[in-house]
């Protein structure tokens, strides 16, 4: 059974998504449709799907208006459901790489960002956000250690909120101020015994905070001198070096104990749970909202 979050067609809100299973479906009826060829999946509605939702409403028996939408508990939608074509079961228009579980060396990176867009009208990809999310993604198409596009897609949506649709490291809205890891320490280098004040405030993709994790972190990535966190606690603020702390406390438990492989195993997903990587369930629910449908369009977009 297909389901869809937001009207499809004709004054639709259109959102990729549920475009493509609505195209899909469509696809999938062309004993009412009377396509003589499927439609092109592209998660982008337009006259065509209009005309294929309508000819659909008007040639279904159990259908009384044709206003060429699909609605998501609506009857069009039942009724697309039901797979009236010539195999009566449904068949997947979907790309053919759809299924695979890693992120591909040829993912479509503009064509993500397009639908993106989309997906999400209420964050424009205007100028660094646009720039910083192409980064974000060019990043896991080249991370080795990314064995599951569903970790991809949970750590996109990490971001999303965490960085509050900037697409962009940020730092901790009020630097730390009131909280214990917010006072001011002097660290001093040891191999130029140049002194610093620093405070270990949030910063990066993930918020990495306190002094120690700043130093675990220099540990783990092999920073040291100029790059390293703990002396130059901004680093963590540079698009590279964010993605490497995200990547790795992530996929290791770095942050709670708690590890991507804890809750995401191979087509098994709990996206609402793999909150407490970063930060118990706060906001899980939305973060989960968001992971599958940017697992969607990630699947979509893996290849050309």
């Amino acid at each position: 059974m297909t389901h869809i979050a937001k009207s499809v067609g004709k004054g639709g809100a259109n959102r990729p998504v549920d475009v493509v299973k609505i195209q899909n479906l469509i696809n999938n009826n062309d004993s009412y449709t009377k396509l003589t060829t499927p439609l092109a999946v592209t998660g982008v509605a337009d006259t065509a799907l209009n005309d294929a939702i309508t000819a659909f409403q008007d040639n279904h028996p159990d259908l009384k208006t044709s206003d060429g939408r699909v609605d998501p508990r609506g009857k069009t939608l039942k009724a697309l459901n039901q797979y009236n074509n010539a195999a009566k079961q449904c068949r997947s228009y979907y790309p053919l790489w759809f299924s695979k579980l890693r992120l591909e060396k040829n993912f479509d990176v503009t064509r993500f960002l397009k639908l993106y867009a989309k997906q999400f009208p209420r964050h424009p990809l205007t100028g660094t956000r646009q720039s910083g999310l192409k980064t974000l993604l060019e990043a896991l198409v080249a991370d080795a250690n990314l064995d599951n596009i569903r970790w991809a897609a949970y750590m996109l949506a990490t971001v999303k909120h965490e960085c509050a649709n900037t697409w962009q490291p940020i730092e901790e809205y009020g630097k730390g101020a009131g909280r214990p890891y917010g006072k001011a320490v002097k660290v001093t280098d040891p191999a130029s015994k140049q002194v610093y004040t620093n405070t270990y405030y949030g910063r990066g993709y993930v918020q990495l905070t306190w002094e120690d994790n700043y130093k675990k972190m220099d540990t783990a990535l092999s920073l040291q001198g100029a790059d390293s966190l703990h002396l130059h606690p901004e680093k963590a603020l540079e698009a590279k070096t964010a993605y490497r702390i995200m990547s790795h406390g992530m996929r290791n438990g770095s942050f709670t104990g708690k590890k991507l492989s804890s809750y995401i195993v191979g087509t098994s997903a709990d996206y609402f749970n793999a909150r407490r990587i970063i930060n118990g369930t706060d906001q899980a629910l939305l973060i989960k909202g968001y992971a599958e449908e940017l697992e969607f369009l990630l699947r979509f977009c893996n290849g050309k």
